[in-house]
């Protein structure tokens, strides 16, 4: 299969590709072109997949095709929606009493989504590319994802906490540092569950046989949204209430 020839070569660049058989007897050919238009091809339909756009749709797809290709997924993410949704709801007395912490729920879900956005992203490309074929790349990766978790959520913590601070000081909150540094701690958190779900979701999707870029926003999104909510006003209700 093409895509296979074009892992295989990712490294070696030549105009023109033999291809043999077992015995080594000459085939045919195939053109270095192609093997770029099917990189290309992979590569530029991975965003589309990643939110459930199915690769074989383009700007002029009816808009029949297109709703039969997008609206399921679009269902599923309601469904794991709910599941944050829930999250919120099980700390509803917390906001109840603490309204503040509302403002930076959408700043920890932004964060740490974006957070796990780059490590997917960075799994599908070596994914594409043939780089997850390597022993034990999967371990190395979680990790180095885990550490630049860690590192992030600290620096952008720090930045978010000092927002938190402000605004808690400006309203007279008396409880001002306490949630600043929640705002740290929760963000460091998330970011880390985040950069591991990037990696491990993908990977996941493709142990069990299914497409990992299919879809894949979708499952991290839940992971994410989840763990930033659930870090913050779990943090808050533990520490203040």
């Amino acid at each position: 299969p093409l895509d296979d020839a074009m892992r295989a070569v990712v490294h070696k660049h030549f105009p023109v590709y033999p291809v043999v058989d077992d015995a080594g007897r000459l085939l045919g050919q195939v053109r270095g072109s192609a093997m770029f238009e099917e990189q290309a091809f992979e590569i530029s339909a991975q965003p589309g997949q990643m939110v459930g756009v199915n690769e074989e749709e383009r700007l002029l797809t009816p808009w029949p095709r297109g709703l039969k290709f997008r609206h399921p997924w679009l269902q599923l993410n309601l469904l794991t929606a709910f599941l944050a949704a829930g999250v919120v709801g099980f700390f509803q007395n917390t906001l109840d009493q603490m309204v503040i912490l509302a403002l930076f729920l959408p700043v920890l879900a932004g964060q740490s989504g974006n957070t796990g956005c780059q490590a997917l992203a960075v799994t599908l490309r070596g994914m594409t590319l043939g780089e997850m074929e390597e022993t034990g790349i999967g371990k190395r990766l979680v990790a180095k994802e885990a550490l630049l978790g860690v590192l992030n959520g600290f620096l952008v913590g720090l930045v978010a906490g000092a927002g938190m601070f402000v605004v808690a000081r400006s309203q007279g909150n008396p409880n001002a540092l306490p949630l600043a540094m929640i705002v740290v701690a929760a963000m460091m958190g998330s970011c880390v569950i985040s950069g591991i779900s990037g990696a491990l979701i993908p990977m996941t999707l493709k142990r069990v046989g299914a497409d990992p870029a299919t879809a894949s926003s979708i499952f991290l999104t839940t992971a994410t949204d989840v763990a930033s909510m659930g870090m913050l006003l779990g943090l808050a209700t533990l520490f203040l209430m």
